[in-house]
């Protein structure tokens, strides 16, 4: 019966959450997503780095990152819009909830980027850690 309890304690404080990480890097792409806190730390960090907001124009209707500039990952004329940027410049990039940030950021790397980080959770994460926004 001991040996139970001991298993059963042992497997529980094995199965126990670990602390939320603010950087994560997925290893099929090599994108490094940052939480929100370090997001921000980061881009407060580096006055040469860009924010780059990749979503629609109604999106963007609704609020944005202060400082972000705007290029649509949906439009059309993204790729070129995109290769105009300085590659040796860093990028922060975001879109709603992350998804299309990272697709911009894949993108992004097969023409050159390398230093590129991808807000976890997009403006909505960011909204809901009630940082600030430009209307």
């Amino acid at each position: 019966m001991k040996n139970l309890m001991l298993i059963f304690l042992l497997v529980g404080i094995g199965c126990t959450p670990a602390e939320k990480k603010e950087t994560t890097e997925t290893a099929a792409t090599g994108t490094t997503s940052l939480d929100v806190k370090k997001f921000n730390e980061m881009i407060s960090a580096d006055k040469d780095a860009v924010l780059l907001d990749v979503r629609t124009p109604k999106e963007v209707a609704d609020g944005m990152i202060p400082g972000a500039i705007m290029i649509d990952f949906t439009a059309p004329d993204f790729a070129g819009k995109i290769s105009e940027l300085d590659k040796e410049k860093t990028y922060f990039v975001y879109c709603k909830a992350g998804g299309r940030s990272s697709r911009a950021i894949e993108q992004m790397k097969g023409v050159g980027f390398k230093k590129l980080y991808n807000l976890e959770g997009g403006y909505d994460a960011w909204l809901e850690d009630a940082q600030k926004v430009t209307p």
